[in-house]
């Protein structure tokens, strides 16, 4: 359809800066994003683009930064509503005794309630995509994103074989039938807004039988692999390590390479880097995780070994309740500056490169970068327009934009998101959503797991 010698478009958005990361990596002061239907067909000067397109909708933002919308590719949306029960606690005490009791008696409302506010706080950051790190309830996890509009990839949490951190077990049968039905019932869902992946929670916890099963369904179904691995270096006094034994069995399985995303990594020994490399599995780094808890994963780990080395690399926040938010902008920040300080580097994680991570790299990493990560012709149109017109942003928010966001922006200067050429927030406000109702039933929600775990923050200084 044509406007005069324009063609009519759903949406045309003019910006004062354009972050492409397209193949050239284009940075467009003074652009123009055309978009119809789901998909962007047209990116380029905005004088060139409002001479060609005439949009039923339009956004103009003279101080925006138009970037792709950010991609957290680990979180776990049913990890909200006990925010406060694991700060300063020692990874056991976190894990074994708070966050696997809440889920396994998670039910699910209360999981749809939590993943509501995760994406409601992950929308307003700018955060257009999710992988979730497997929980209970992938229904209500699925649910909650459909209603909510964000896009991401749902998965079931798998364990057939007992753990330190506990934790209800399923028989080796029931779990992949579990994972079988999560993958049927959600990937494509929302006209191909959700997917859905097979999860192994931790290799340590899934016997040999699940792993293989796993590998089996998910490469008939054509859908990727999450999960944990935390490496860590010999206690003292006890032999090094020489090579990690849940990278043996995720091998053994035939579950390493690109399909496979790996949470953390924390320490590993020089081979298994080189393994990890050489089967080109991805990776997500969690850094506000390990900062919280103490983990030593920037510190220690081995982060920078496999980015030298290539790896597929994106970020995560791990969850609401671990890291403590879900601003991808700040989680850009501690990667680009904790690993300098750590390594004594200031060379080290340069802010494009971050900035990739949370964008087309962290695409890679999820098998979407065929969609998303990138505001290119084809693609599906998910970005986020940041308002540059704050002090924070002075003298010239556009000269240096990557470093600027980076650096010294926050994921509380979006201000406008577009996910799959739908606007789902608009001068900060979400559209068709009852913030309030979902707030009072997180309140309520919160109430309830907060009494069954006996525990709450007692809100006063300590003693």
């Amino acid at each position: 359809m044509s406007n005069g010698e324009k063609t009519q478009v759903d949406l045309l958005v003019t910006a004062g800066c354009i972050v492409t990361v397209d193949r050239d990596r284009r940075i467009l002061r003074d652009g123009a994003i055309a978009i119809n239907g789901s998909d962007i067909v047209a990116v380029g000067p905005r004088d060139v683009l409002v001479n060609q397109y005439v949009g039923r909708r339009r956004i103009d933002a003279p101080q925006g930064l138009v970037t792709p919308g950010l991609i957290d590719a680990h979180n776990h949306p049913v990890d909200y509503l006990i925010k406060g029960a694991v700060d300063d606690t020692p990874q056991m005490v976190r894990l074994r005794d708070r966050v696997v009791p809440y889920e396994d008696q998670l039910s699910e409302d209360e999981a749809y309630a939590s993943s509501a506010a995760t994406f409601i706080e992950m929308i307003r950051q700018g955060t257009t995509c999710f992988a979730d790190g497997a929980g209970p309830h992938p229904g209500a996890v699925a649910r909650a994103a459909l209603d909510l509009g964000i896009r991401g990839i749902v998965a079931r949490k798998l364990a057939d074989v007992a753990g330190p951190f506990g934790g209800r077990l399923q028989d080796t049968d029931e779990a992949i039938a579990l994972a079988n039905d999560t993958v049927d019932r959600f990937h494509g869902a929302g006209n191909g807004r959700l997917r859905a992946w097979y999860d192994i929670d931790a290799p340590s916890v899934v016997s040999a039988r699940l792993a293989e099963m796993v590998r089996d369904e998910s490469r008939r179904r054509g859908v990727g692999v999450i999960s944990h691995l935390v490496g860590r270096r010999a206690a003292p006094g006890q032999p090094e390590v020489t090579a990690n034994a849940e990278i043996d069995h995720l091998e053994r399985a035939g579950l390493l390479g690109p399909s496979t995303l790996l949470a953390h990594i924390g320490w590993i020994p020089p081979g298994d880097v080189e393994r990890l490399l050489r089967t080109k599995t991805s990776i997500v780094h969690c850094p506000g995780s390990s900062l919280v808890g103490g983990n030593g994963w920037v510190a220690h780990g081995v982060i920078p070994e496999l980015m030298a080395g290539g790896a597929t690399m994106a970020l995560g926040t791990d969850a609401s309740i671990i890291s403590r938010y879900l601003d991808m902008v700040r989680i850009m920040y501690v990667t680009a500056g904790a690993h300098k300080d750590a390594r004594r580097d200031p060379l080290l994680m340069n802010p494009y490169r971050v900035f990739e991570m949370a964008t087309l790299e962290g695409a890679r990493a999820i098998c979407w970068d065929e969609r998303i990560g990138s505001l290119e012709v084809g693609k599906a149109a998910d970005l986020v327009v940041f308002d540059t017109s704050s002090p924070h942003w002075w003298p010239e928010p556009f000269a240096n934009p990557v470093p600027d966001l980076v650096y010294g922006g926050s994921g509380r200067d979006a201000r406008t998101v577009v996910i799959d050429g739908k606007i789902v927030m608009e001068d900060g406000e979400l559209l068709g959503i009852d913030v309030n109702a979902i707030g009072e039933s997180v309140r309520k929600a919160s109430h309830a797991c907060f009494d069954r775990l006996g525990t709450r923050p007692s809100g006063r200084w300590p003693g």
